[in-house]
Protein backbone atom coordinates (compact mmCIF):
# COMPACT_ATOMS: atom_id res chain seq x y z
CA UNK A 1 0.00 0.00 0.00
CA UNK A 2 1.17 3.49 -1.06
CA UNK A 3 1.81 6.05 1.29
CA UNK A 4 -0.88 8.37 -0.38
CA UNK A 5 -3.47 5.30 -0.29
CA UNK A 6 -2.32 5.25 3.70
CA UNK A 7 -2.72 8.81 4.20
CA UNK A 8 -6.55 8.67 2.30
CA UNK A 9 -7.62 5.88 4.60
CA UNK A 10 -5.96 7.26 7.91
CA UNK A 11 -8.53 9.90 6.91
CA UNK A 12 -11.99 7.32 8.03
CA UNK A 13 -10.37 4.32 8.62
CA UNK A 14 -10.02 2.48 12.03
CA UNK A 15 -10.00 -0.53 11.05
CA UNK A 16 -7.57 0.10 8.21
CA UNK A 17 -5.14 1.85 10.73
CA UNK A 18 -5.30 -1.22 12.98
CA UNK A 19 -3.52 -2.99 10.43
CA UNK A 20 -0.76 -0.27 10.16
CA UNK A 21 0.43 -1.81 13.86
CA UNK A 22 2.66 -3.87 11.67
CA UNK A 23 4.29 -1.53 9.38
CA UNK A 24 7.98 -1.05 9.37
CA UNK A 25 8.80 1.88 11.97
CA UNK A 26 10.96 3.61 9.15
CA UNK A 27 7.70 4.02 6.96
CA UNK A 28 5.95 5.45 9.64
CA UNK A 29 8.61 7.84 11.04
CA UNK A 30 8.38 8.86 7.34
CA UNK A 31 4.69 9.25 7.36
CA UNK A 32 4.89 11.59 10.36
CA UNK A 33 7.73 13.85 8.86
CA UNK A 34 5.13 14.02 5.50
CA UNK A 35 2.25 15.15 8.03
CA UNK A 36 4.34 17.79 9.95
CA UNK A 37 5.58 19.21 6.96
CA UNK A 38 1.95 19.42 5.17
CA UNK A 39 0.61 20.88 8.33
CA UNK A 40 3.47 23.60 8.13
CA UNK A 41 2.90 24.76 4.47
CA UNK A 42 -0.17 27.11 5.92
CA UNK A 43 2.35 29.02 8.44
CA UNK A 44 4.96 29.51 5.37
CA UNK A 45 2.57 30.82 3.06
CA UNK A 46 1.04 33.34 5.46
CA UNK A 47 4.48 34.74 7.33
CA UNK A 48 5.69 35.01 3.26
CA UNK A 49 2.99 36.83 2.33
CA UNK A 50 3.13 38.90 5.39
CA UNK A 51 6.42 39.48 4.98
CA UNK A 52 6.29 40.86 1.38
CA UNK A 53 3.29 42.93 2.41
CA UNK A 54 4.70 44.36 5.36
CA UNK A 55 8.04 45.23 3.36
CA UNK A 56 5.65 46.81 0.67
CA UNK A 57 3.57 48.85 2.50
CA UNK A 58 6.64 49.59 5.13
CA UNK A 59 8.50 51.31 1.82
CA UNK A 60 5.44 52.94 1.04
CA UNK A 61 4.46 54.32 4.21
CA UNK A 62 8.10 56.05 4.91
CA UNK A 63 8.14 57.85 1.67
CA UNK A 64 4.88 58.99 0.77
CA UNK A 65 2.87 59.11 3.92
CA UNK A 66 4.97 60.36 6.50
CA UNK A 67 6.20 63.92 6.88
CA UNK A 68 9.82 64.13 6.54
CA UNK A 69 12.09 63.29 9.81
CA UNK A 70 15.45 62.92 11.39
CA UNK A 71 16.41 60.59 13.94
CA UNK A 72 19.38 61.88 15.64
CA UNK A 73 21.52 61.74 19.32
CA UNK A 74 18.26 59.36 20.53
CA UNK A 75 15.37 61.60 18.94
CA UNK A 76 12.82 62.08 16.22
CA UNK A 77 12.53 65.53 14.86
CA UNK A 78 10.08 66.34 12.38
CA UNK A 79 8.62 70.16 11.59
CA UNK A 80 5.12 68.68 12.24
CA UNK A 81 3.29 70.24 15.27
CA UNK A 82 0.73 67.34 16.66
CA UNK A 83 1.08 63.86 15.99
CA UNK A 84 -0.15 61.69 13.11
CA UNK A 85 -2.04 58.41 12.94
CA UNK A 86 -2.26 56.80 9.46
CA UNK A 87 -5.56 54.15 9.38
CA UNK A 88 -4.37 50.55 7.69
CA UNK A 89 -6.02 47.46 7.69
CA UNK A 90 -5.81 45.41 11.20
CA UNK A 91 -3.02 48.16 12.57
CA UNK A 92 -2.51 51.92 13.16
CA UNK A 93 0.58 53.61 12.39
CA UNK A 94 1.28 56.55 15.00
CA UNK A 95 3.94 59.43 13.88
CA UNK A 96 4.27 62.16 17.09
CA UNK A 97 7.90 64.03 17.10
CA UNK A 98 6.02 66.44 19.62
CA UNK A 99 6.35 64.22 22.58
CA UNK A 100 2.86 64.32 23.17
CA UNK A 101 1.64 60.42 22.65
CA UNK A 102 2.75 58.03 25.30
CA UNK A 103 3.41 54.31 25.22
CA UNK A 104 -0.49 54.22 27.41
CA UNK A 105 -1.99 56.09 24.15
CA UNK A 106 -0.38 53.37 21.95
CA UNK A 107 -1.49 50.84 23.76
CA UNK A 108 -5.37 52.18 23.63
CA UNK A 109 -5.25 51.58 19.63
CA UNK A 110 -4.85 47.78 20.22
CA UNK A 111 -2.45 46.73 17.19
CA UNK A 112 -0.24 50.27 16.58
CA UNK A 113 3.42 50.76 15.43
CA UNK A 114 4.28 54.42 16.17
CA UNK A 115 7.22 56.11 16.08
CA UNK A 116 7.40 58.76 19.15
CA UNK A 117 9.98 61.28 20.36
CA UNK A 118 12.57 58.38 21.99
CA UNK A 119 11.60 55.35 20.88
CA UNK A 120 9.86 53.37 18.36
CA UNK A 121 6.81 51.32 20.12
CA UNK A 122 4.95 47.96 18.77
CA UNK A 123 1.60 47.03 19.93
CA UNK A 124 -0.03 43.58 19.06
CA UNK A 125 -3.64 43.33 21.25
CA UNK A 126 -2.43 45.61 23.48
CA UNK A 127 1.43 43.63 24.50
CA UNK A 128 3.62 46.66 23.52
CA UNK A 129 7.68 46.02 22.95
CA UNK A 130 9.47 49.29 22.34
CA UNK A 131 12.91 49.76 21.06
CA UNK A 132 14.99 53.47 22.25
CA UNK A 133 16.40 54.99 19.18
CA UNK A 134 19.43 55.83 21.37
CA UNK A 135 20.77 52.28 19.93
CA UNK A 136 21.47 54.21 16.75
CA UNK A 137 22.78 57.40 18.37
CA UNK A 138 25.95 57.56 16.82
CA UNK A 139 23.94 57.62 13.11
CA UNK A 140 21.50 59.82 11.53
CA UNK A 141 18.27 58.64 10.34
CA UNK A 142 16.19 59.63 7.49
CA UNK A 143 13.11 58.61 5.42
CA UNK A 144 15.62 57.68 2.45
CA UNK A 145 17.56 55.62 5.22
CA UNK A 146 14.93 53.22 6.19
CA UNK A 147 13.31 52.90 2.72
CA UNK A 148 17.22 51.63 1.78
CA UNK A 149 17.01 49.61 4.75
CA UNK A 150 13.44 48.31 3.84
CA UNK A 151 14.93 47.44 -0.04
CA UNK A 152 17.85 45.59 1.11
CA UNK A 153 15.76 43.43 3.75
CA UNK A 154 13.44 42.53 0.77
CA UNK A 155 16.83 41.46 -1.69
CA UNK A 156 17.52 38.80 1.57
CA UNK A 157 13.78 37.90 1.75
CA UNK A 158 13.98 34.77 -0.09
CA UNK A 159 17.14 33.37 1.78
CA UNK A 160 15.76 34.36 4.93
CA UNK A 161 12.40 33.03 4.88
CA UNK A 162 13.62 29.16 4.32
CA UNK A 163 15.40 29.28 6.83
CA UNK A 164 12.71 30.51 8.91
CA UNK A 165 10.48 27.46 7.37
CA UNK A 166 13.43 24.64 8.06
CA UNK A 167 13.48 26.13 11.68
CA UNK A 168 10.15 25.73 11.97
CA UNK A 169 9.36 23.16 10.49
CA UNK A 170 11.85 21.22 12.81
CA UNK A 171 9.97 22.45 16.03
CA UNK A 172 6.63 21.31 14.42
CA UNK A 173 8.08 17.96 14.03
CA UNK A 174 9.52 17.57 17.18
CA UNK A 175 6.38 18.32 19.03
CA UNK A 176 4.25 15.70 16.09
CA UNK A 177 7.06 13.10 17.63
CA UNK A 178 6.44 14.32 20.83
CA UNK A 179 2.57 13.92 20.48
CA UNK A 180 2.49 10.40 18.82
CA UNK A 181 4.84 8.90 21.63
CA UNK A 182 2.38 10.02 23.93
CA UNK A 183 -0.50 9.03 22.06
CA UNK A 184 1.20 5.36 21.54
CA UNK A 185 1.65 5.37 25.53
CA UNK A 186 -2.36 6.20 25.65
CA UNK A 187 -2.92 3.76 23.32
CA UNK A 188 -1.42 0.64 25.35
CA UNK A 189 -3.58 1.97 28.34
CA UNK A 190 -6.63 1.41 25.75
CA UNK A 191 -5.75 -2.14 24.39
CA UNK A 192 -5.31 -3.49 28.30
CA UNK A 193 -8.49 -1.96 29.17
CA UNK A 194 -10.34 -3.62 25.92
CA UNK A 195 -8.10 -6.79 26.13
CA UNK A 196 -6.57 -6.02 23.46
CA UNK A 197 -2.81 -7.06 22.97
CA UNK A 198 -0.66 -4.34 21.81
CA UNK A 199 2.65 -3.91 22.04
CA UNK A 200 4.40 0.39 22.89
CA UNK A 201 5.93 -0.18 19.21
CA UNK A 202 2.82 -1.48 17.22
CA UNK A 203 0.86 1.64 19.57
CA UNK A 204 3.04 4.05 18.36
CA UNK A 205 2.75 3.09 14.59
CA UNK A 206 -1.40 3.38 15.40
CA UNK A 207 -0.77 6.79 17.00
CA UNK A 208 1.45 8.12 14.21
CA UNK A 209 -1.80 6.90 11.49
CA UNK A 210 -4.51 8.77 13.94
CA UNK A 211 -3.13 11.84 14.06
CA UNK A 212 -3.76 12.02 9.86
CA UNK A 213 -7.63 13.55 10.44
CA UNK A 214 -7.29 16.07 12.90
CA UNK A 215 -3.86 17.27 10.75
CA UNK A 216 -5.84 17.87 7.81
CA UNK A 217 -8.67 19.69 9.52
CA UNK A 218 -6.13 22.37 11.31
CA UNK A 219 -4.77 22.57 8.36
CA UNK A 220 -7.33 23.79 5.98
CA UNK A 221 -8.35 25.86 9.19
CA UNK A 222 -4.87 27.50 8.78
CA UNK A 223 -5.04 27.66 5.27
CA UNK A 224 -8.12 29.36 5.18
CA UNK A 225 -6.91 31.77 8.31
CA UNK A 226 -9.47 30.49 10.78
CA UNK A 227 -9.30 30.21 14.33
CA UNK A 228 -10.68 26.93 15.89
CA UNK A 229 -11.81 27.73 19.62
CA UNK A 230 -10.60 25.05 21.56
CA UNK A 231 -8.44 24.10 18.64
CA UNK A 232 -6.01 22.03 21.00
CA UNK A 233 -8.63 20.56 22.85
CA UNK A 234 -11.15 19.28 19.47
CA UNK A 235 -7.32 18.05 17.82
CA UNK A 236 -6.36 15.64 21.10
CA UNK A 237 -10.04 14.43 21.22
CA UNK A 238 -10.19 13.46 17.77
CA UNK A 239 -6.87 11.87 17.99
CA UNK A 240 -8.37 9.90 21.07
CA UNK A 241 -11.21 8.66 19.46
CA UNK A 242 -9.48 7.77 16.49
CA UNK A 243 -6.88 5.31 17.95
CA UNK A 244 -9.99 3.87 20.64
CA UNK A 245 -11.27 2.75 17.54
CA UNK A 246 -8.67 1.65 15.60
CA UNK A 247 -7.48 -0.62 18.95
CA UNK A 248 -11.25 -1.85 19.13
CA UNK A 249 -10.56 -3.07 15.74
CA UNK A 250 -7.77 -5.32 16.97
CA UNK A 251 -9.13 -9.17 17.10
CA UNK A 252 -9.09 -9.99 21.02
CA UNK A 253 -6.76 -12.95 22.13
CA UNK A 254 -7.94 -16.46 21.33
CA UNK A 255 -9.03 -17.90 24.86
CA UNK A 256 -7.33 -21.87 24.70
CA UNK A 257 -9.97 -24.44 25.96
Amino acid sequence: MTIIQRFIKSLYSPKDIAKYRFLGIGRTILYVFLLMLLSTIPSLFHLSKMSIQALNEGKQIFMDELPPFIIENGELTSNESKPIIIKKDGFDIIFDSTGQTTENDVRNHGNAIALLKDEFFVVNNQTGQNFSYSTFQDNKMENKDIDKFLTSIHGVLWIVLPIIFVFLYLFTAALGFIKVSIFAGIGVLIAQALNRKLQYRQSWRLAAHTITLPTVFFFLMDAIKTVVPGGLFINWIVCFIMLYLSIREIPQPKIKA
